[in-house]
């Protein structure tokens, strides 16, 4: 029977368990490796309903707050099984009575969206900048956390469609430490007690008496965050009464002149507790090794990532973690400043990083451009992790100062070749034929559930843009994990699976990129592979649930501790009528 991943479509599947003993795994590039050529991106921004359009809120020559900005995070917030977006927006800060919200936009499974922002109740109270969804109470129901200029606020998922702002209850406003210029968050479980963690970020310190505009040349534009001193981050432990209480000093994280751009919460070092990537502008980057839930140690520079290869501080403004070559251990991306090159760490599995930049083959083609989110996704199914960064200026008035550099630019796709190298395929794949824009935040979800991962970037005052994935034939596998003695997001557990003698692994994370945050569930590429002969999660909880011989293009369910896996259903009437490209028989 042919199976789908179309509405009504749920049972029980398998189960059983398998170690790695006696599997044939390699890390090697799978046979008859697919062309990424095959590949190609179909703006469909207008087609899926979108009228969302940023506005950066500047008075004439814009400052570094309304050149950052947006953020788009992607979750399921109503339990349809289809993923919806949030848009942030900024806000008229000089009050010339002009109005304008975030927005958010409930997927109606037949590739359009209808804004629900108003019903919703979660516009936003003030200037926005990024977003991630986590579900703090377990209730199986994501919340979503918007960071702001200002007062941040976290809208509490009432079930029914509707948000109500539990900001000043939960305690994470983020005022307390004197921080306004609020940037990247993640959701995560640092403690492992079951319930969701919140790191937030602080970007530089506006001050009323501080500079506002400085010179690029001859010519007048924001300035530089050397020209301000830093912010306090925050990071607030979950009280599991519907409270937090920020514990950044009694855990060794608080950094008062921090710059920090984004963040992104894994386990680099396979030790079962998520660690703390940050990435800051114009200041080294900080990786906060995590000592069981009690402490964190910074340890960045004896790691071998808070600086480039030649000891530059780089302007870093995307973290992405990701294990490129299938070895089990993951990696590192981060963005960095026109001019400058992006970088790419390779993790040597024995706690440190080495920046192979060079011989990966992204350092010339990224060079001139200004890059920021974006990282790892497998967008071809191949297999082997890719990379797609959002190019953009943050200098209007460049093009004046400097000739041949432009404000708007375009996206970067860089296909894996499996063997350590790169191959920028934006022109291959229809990237390089969308219109030049500032490009910020992006999202990797899979909006079609057509079992190929599509790209959502947040374009700063601009509407945003919705790559469709038009797919190829090769396999793919979905798993959305719930948990019970885990946070119910499941974010810190590890997903293994052997698929053709391949293994691959992905933690389910919230954050990274750029103040955003991608699609929850664990999306495996599987090349020509039919099934994945082995899968296998490794809970936060310390719990591992191992099945075996699991059919390719399918989206699975698993809960904590079950011994089947779910066929996912998606519920909503409007369901595409077509299954998903390449679905196996059984």
């Amino acid at each position: 029977m042919e199976v789908s991943a179309r509405k009504g479509t749920i049972s029980a599947l398998l189960c059983g368990s398998v170690t790695l003993l006696g599997l044939n795994v390699t890390s090697g590039p799978p046979q008859e490796k697919t062309s990424s050529s095959s590949i190609q991106f179909t703006d469909i921004t207008e087609a899926a309903g979108i009228k969302f359009a940023h506005f950066k809120g500047n008075d004439g020559i814009s400052i570094n707050r309304e050149e950052f900005g947006p953020g788009v995070c992607v979750a399921d917030f109503d339990g349809d099984g289809w993923q919806d977006i949030y848009f942030v927006n900024g806000r008229d800060l000089y009050n010339r009575g002009i109005r304008v919200r975030n927005a958010l936009y409930h997927n109606n499974g037949d590739g359009t969206f209808t804004d629900v922002t108003d019903k919703a109740g979660v516009a936003g109270t003030g200037y926005g900048l990024g977003c991630v969804w986590g579900d703090f109470d377990n209730d199986g129901f994501p919340d979503l956390f918007v960071t702001q200029y200002g007062r941040n606020v976290l809208y509490h998922n009432n079930r029914d469609s509707t948000f109500t702002d539990v900001t000043d209850k939960a305690g994470v406003a983020g005022l307390e430490s004197g921080t306004l210029f609020h940037s990247g968050a993640t959701f995560f479980d640092y403690d492992r007690d079951g319930y969701l963690d919140l790191y937030v970020g602080g970007y530089v310190a506006l001050e009323p008496d501080g500079p506002r505009y400085c010179n690029i040349g001859a010519v007048r534009s924001s300035c530089p965050p050397t020209s301000y001193r830093g912010s306090a981050d925050a990071l607030y432990h979950n009280n599991r009464d519907g409270t937090f209480t920020n514990v950044s000093q009694m855990t060794r994280i608080l950094q008062p002149q921090g710059k920090n751009l984004s963040v992104g919460a894994a386990d680099y070092d396979n030790d079962g507790w998520p660690d703390l990537f940050v990435a800051n502008d114009s200041l080294e980057a900080y990786l906060y090794h995590n000592d069981q839930g009690k402490t964190f140690r910074e340890i960045a520079a004896p790691s071998g990532m808070a600086y480039a290869t030649n000891g530059r501080i780089m302007a870093a403004m995307c973290i992405s973690l990701g294990d490129y070559d299938n070895d089990g251990w993951l990696d590192l991306y981060i963005s960095d400043f026109q001019g400058s090159s992006d970088h790419l760490w390779h993790n040597d599995g024995r706690g440190s990083f080495d920046e192979i930049s060079d011989q990966a083959g992204i350092t010339g083609p990224t060079r001139d451009v200004l890059s920021f989110g974006g990282g790892f996704l497998d967008y071809d199914n191949d297999g082997w992790l890719d990379l797609f960064i959002a190019n953009g200026h943050v200098y209007p008035e460049i093009e004046q100062a400097s000739p041949g550099t432009h404000y708007k630019q375009m996206n970067s796709l860089f296909h894996n070749q499996g063997n350590g190298k790169f191959v920028e395929t934006g022109k291959l794949t229809g990237i390089a034929s969308e219109p030049a824009r500032a490009a910020r935040g992006v999202a990797f979800v899979d909006l079609d559930n057509d079992g190929f991962l599509d790209i959502v970037v947040a374009n700063n005052g601009d509407p945003p843009t919705l790559l469709h994935n038009e797919g190829n034939g090769d396999h793919f596998l979905n798993l959305r994990l719930a948990g019970t003695r885990s946070n119910r997001d499941a974010m810190g557990a590890r997903v293994r699976i052997v698929a053709g003698g391949m293994s691959q692994i992905r933690e389910i994370s919230g954050g990274g990129s750029y103040l955003s945050q991608n699609d929850l569930r664990a999306h495996f590429g599987l090349g020509n592979a039919t099934q994945a002969e082995m899968v296998e999660v490794r809970w936060p909880s310390g719990k591992t649930d191992r099945f075996q011989n699991v059919a390719a293009n399918k989206f699975y369910y698993l809960e904590e501790g079950q011994t089947q896996l779910q066929l996912q259903q998606f519920s909503n009437s409007n369901a595409r009528s077509r299954k998903p490209r390449g679905t196996a028989s059984e």
